[in-house]
């Protein structure tokens, strides 16, 4: 096996004297005694971990992008939090390296997915990126309820307004400089909201308005950072009834916000008048985007080619590729949930032993102690009063201060509240304990998450699920339960002629 450490320090950790040398001696040791080839040594030297965005994070990057090349076949880390400083991220890149058949490995915490057990728990854990953030998003939903009734902003303000010392959304007159024709200019955001609206009222597209922003040096903000504006930042925009004293009321809706209007209501009412008398001379025809649970995986059993969904009056067909570009195949369509009501059947007979989903479990549970979250949002606060503090002692300029404080409350809104642990750890039993139960509780995107970790493909022919192709490190689950399962549906098999044909 080929082996790659991933090495970090971050620029506080530098000045506390922690050593990427010792970092590579734990690897180095680790390797030779597992008999593994070393690949390479991928160091980000003054990183931190806690940001989302791996682009600030070069070596990190870069370690993902040959993991998922299939350069070598493991990561190592001295300490999981060298990897990520949050669960949910971590999550989210073990999927990435799970699909890629790569393992990992936590030498601190005693973590090791190169083994054949370890690779399975390595895909479930992947697998469960997406509930876990489903989870999450409930807890931080409920508190956007309270802010909602309360008439207050949820979420990051939009371009042109900031909060004022009480919380309130105001109009955004910092000064900003910017490059424009090669000189620095000051501008101020709330300026470029006015513009943007005026030219929006005149008749411009959403294209020119985003060109005469750009031009006039302003940047688009937010959690995407610092862009140039496009045609769908400024359709966003000026479509966004925040700016008339509206706040969402998650369902769709609009209720009256605490916060003033950033723009009188009759321009507002223009704008929207230009758009729909610009719409009336354009047809736009849109494919149906939507993810459903066999999005990817259905195949044709007769041509190979992918299904592809269409959705009308309230229910979702599939239809061969092959035959809709005009191919040989003569498979028909058919509604989706035909086919999961088989694969449902087929998943009800598929289990995982008591042995390994007590692993699996565990294997949570040391993910979820590495990552304590009393202690994450204690730093954070403190963090804050230090920034709250420098601010007030002149140390820091106000929009410095903004800034970073924005950075440190989007970091502690991540962070999953420590009640919703146990509940975590008990859906998780439940999902191990029952896929096909998961999967009736789960939503089209939750399906889809859950067969793509359980299964390589799903094969069509004839209106039925004729067979399932497991991914390798479930397949031995599959092979041990293939004597009880249905004849109806079945699991492709290392003879040829057990198949209702090759698999394409």
């Amino acid at each position: 096996m080929k082996a790659a450490l991933y090495a970090r320090v971050s620029s506080e950790e530098q000045l506390e004297g922690y050593s990427i040398d010792a970092q590579k001696r734990s690897f180095q040791s680790l390797a030779r005694d597992k008999g593994w080839e070393t690949y390479r040594e991928y160091v980000d030297e003054g990183k931190s971990a806690r940001t989302d965005n791996i682009n600030k994070r070069p070596a990190f990057k870069e370690v993902i992008t040959d993991a998922l090349a299939g350069r070598f076949d493991v990561v190592v880390v001295h300490k999981l939090d060298r990897f990520a400083r949050n669960l949910r991220i971590t999550l989210e890149y073990f999927d990435k390296l799970s699909k890629a058949g790569v393992s990992f490995v936590s030498i601190n915490e005693n973590m090791d997915f190169s083994t054949p057990w370890g690779r399975l728990a390595l895909t479930l854990l992947g697998g469960l990126a997406q509930f876990y953030s489903d989870n999450l998003s409930q807890e931080t939903k409920k508190g956007w309820h309270e802010r909602r009734e309360q008439g207050l902003y949820c979420g990051t303000l939009p371009f042109g307004a900031i909060k004022s010392e009480g919380g309130i959304p105001m109009p955004d007159m910092q000064e900003r400089k910017s490059e424009v024709g090669g000189q620095e200019i000051v501008v101020h955001n709330y300026d470029g909201l006015k513009m943007a609206f005026k030219l929006a009222a005149n008749g411009e597209s959403d294209r020119e308005v985003a060109v005469a922003l750009n031009t006039a040096g302003y940047r688009t903000t937010g959690t995407h950072g610092s862009r140039p504006f496009s045609k769908d930042t400024v359709k966003d925009m000026v479509t966004n009834k925040f700016y008339v004293g509206y706040i969402s009321d998650g369902n769709g809706g609009w209720i009256k916000a605490k916060h003033e209007h950033f723009v009188e209501p009759t321009l507002f009412d223009e704008v929207k008048k230009m758009r729909d008398l610009r719409k009336t001379n354009k047809l736009t025809v849109r494919a149906d985007a939507s993810v459903y649970s066999l999005s990817g995986i259905a195949r044709c059993a007769d041509c190979g080619s992918t299904l592809r969904s269409f959705k009308g009056r309230g229910r979702v067909r599939l239809a061969c590729n092959g035959r809709l570009k005009g191919g040989q195949c003569t498979q028909p369509s058919t509604f989706l949930d035909i086919y999961e009501e088989q694969l449902v059947a087929y998943l009800k007979a598929f289990s995982i032993p008591d042995d390994y989903q007590g692993k699996i479990l565990e294997a949570h549970r040391k993910l979820d102690q590495a990552y304590d979250v009393k202690k994450q949002r204690a730093t954070l606060e403190s963090r804050l009063q230090k920034l709250t503090d420098l601010y007030e002692w002149g140390h820091k300029t106000k929009e410095k201060y903004l800034a970073e404080y924005a950075a440190v409350q989007r970091e502690l809104q991540q962070l999953a509240p420590v009640e919703s642990k146990k509940g975590m750890l008990e859906k998780l039993a439940i999902f191990l304990l029952d896929v096909a139960s998961a999967w009736e509780q789960a939503s089209q995107v939750q399906r889809n998450r859950l067969a793509t970790c359980l299964l390589e493909s799903v094969l069509i022919k004839d209106k039925k699920v004729v067979a399932v192709v497991p991914r390798p490190e479930f397949k031995p689950f599959f092979d041990l339960q293939y004597e009880g399962l249905s004849q109806g549906v079945l699991h492709w098999r290392p003879r040829g002629d057990l198949n209702p044909r090759s698999p394409p």
